[in-house]
This record gives C-alpha cells, sequence and structure tokens, in this order.
C-alpha cells in the first residue's frame, strides 16, 4: 500500500482539492498500473484510510441527484511528511522485486521439457508485445500536456526489465534446447 499512497499524496500535492475519481484519472495519465501495480480500485479505501490517519482530510462532498456523493481531499501536514519520508525511502533503498515467474523458474523441472519450452516461447513473445506498446507509449505521454516528462522515465524503466526479463528467455531456450536446463 505504500507506493499506492505515495502516488495519492503526490497526486494531491500537485492538484488540491481533488476527488477521488480525478485522482484516479491523473494516475491513468501517467499509466501507474504499468509500472507501479496500482489496483484503480483501491484509491478509494487509501484515501478513507489516510483520512482516518490524519494525512488528508475531507473538504467537501457533494451530493448530485442519483450520482454517488464526490467527496474531495486536500492533504494535511501530516500527510505532507508522509510523502517526503516514503519518497526518501524509495530513493535511497532498494527493495526487491517480488516476481512470481522467479517463484516458477525454481520448479522449472517439474514441467515436462515440450511445455517448458512453449511456455518460455510464449512468455517471450508476450514480452516482445509488451516492448512494442512502450515504443508508442513513450511519445503519447510527452506529447500529452498534463503528463510529467520524468513520468516517460517510468515507462523507460519498465522496458527496461522486460528487455533483460526477454534477453534471460531466450538464453534459458538455448538452454533448454541443448539440454544443459533444467
Amino acid at each position: 500500500m505504500s507506493a499506492t499512497r505515495l502516488l495519492i499524496l503526490g497526486v494531491l500535492l500537485i492538484k488540491q482539492p481533488i476527488h477521488g475519481y480525478d485522482v484516479r484519472r491523473e494516475l491513468e495519465a501517467w499509466s501507474a498500473d504499468k509500472w507501479a501495480n496500482i489496483a484503480y480500485g483501491s484509491i478509494y479505501s487509501a484515501l478513507n484510510k489516510m483520512a482516518e490517519e490524519g494525512l488528508v482530510e475531507v473538504v467537501s462532498t457533494n451530493h448530485q441527484d442519483s450520482k454517488p456523493a464526490r467527496t474531495e481531499y486536500t492533504i494535511t501536514e501530516s500527510g505532507r511528511q508522509e510523502f517526503e519520508r516514503l519518497l526518501r525511502e524509495y530513493w535511497w533503498n532498494w527493495k526487491p522485486t517480488i516476481d512470481p515467474f522467479q517463484v516458477a523458474i525454481t520448479f522449472m523441472n517439474r514441467l515436462p521439457r515440450d511445455e517448458l519450452l512453449n511456455s518460455l516461447h510464449y512468455r517471450a513473445e508476450l514480452l516482445r508485445v509488451a516492448l512494442k506498446g512502450f515504443e508508442y507509449m513513450a511519445p503519447g505521454k510527452v506529447s500529452h500536456p498534463d503528463s510529467p516528462r520524468h513520468i516517460v522515465e517510468n515507462i523507460n524503466l519498465t522496458a527496461a526489465h522486460v528487455e533483460t526479463e526477454l534477453r534471460w528467455i531466450e538464453q534459458a531456450i538455448e538452454k533448454v534446447e541443448r539440454g544443459d536446463l533444467p
């Protein structure tokens, strides 16, 4: 939740007061689901929790006809401090990414050779498609007037991770074909 918390508090610092829906729209514009593992539905519960903790405060709740109530939030001084604490924590500390694929690699010897090769080829193709998507995504983000330029660097970093995994898979395929793996 800390990454989601950092993103939400950061959006509040940029644009406030703001509705939860607009926080979501901002993060969608940044393609945060591609590089931050954010579930957009969690934004509302995170805002409620942060309001309980005094990190954000409700400034208004609008009721219009049959539409759901729209609550507008601002960041508190405690929220600013939490944002800065999380920001510095993520800049100064390295935390390994937990990737279920690496867990699966541990048991690659449990798959029949043909299935292992087919799954590696399939995963490599998925990664190639993802890389093509990044080629088109980054220029669009740079040209979007509301998108901070450094958001593109998140896309570039994600693409670099995908390229690295693709290289590893291509090498693993060769090793399986030669009989060096598993």
